[in-house]
């Protein structure tokens, strides 16, 4: 048993830190199925709003790094255009 315990120890060493998860709900309806995201509401009062000629993407990475993260590293994102 020791040497699991030994083994699980270097791995957990090895592994570099979660950075957590970013979950994005977007909302489609019929003929908005390919509509892009303007607008990011965080749990909180976050909101995101997309820069004039910022890629969707780079839109999307911005508010991922800066939106509040919950206990166990998750943040939560909603579509809000």
């Amino acid at each position: 048993m020791q040497t699991i315990e030994k083994r699980i120890a270097a791995l957990e060493q090895a592994s570099p830190p979660a950075d957590g998860m970013v979950i994005i709900r977007r909302f489609v309806t019929p003929g908005r199925l390919d509509a892009e995201i303007h607008r990011l509401r965080g749990d909180g009062d976050e909101l995101w709003e997309r820069l004039p000629g910022e890629p969707e993407q780079a839109f999307i990475d911005r508010a991922s790094g800066e939106a509040k993260r919950n206990l166990w590293g998750v943040a939560s994102l909603t579509d809000d255009s």
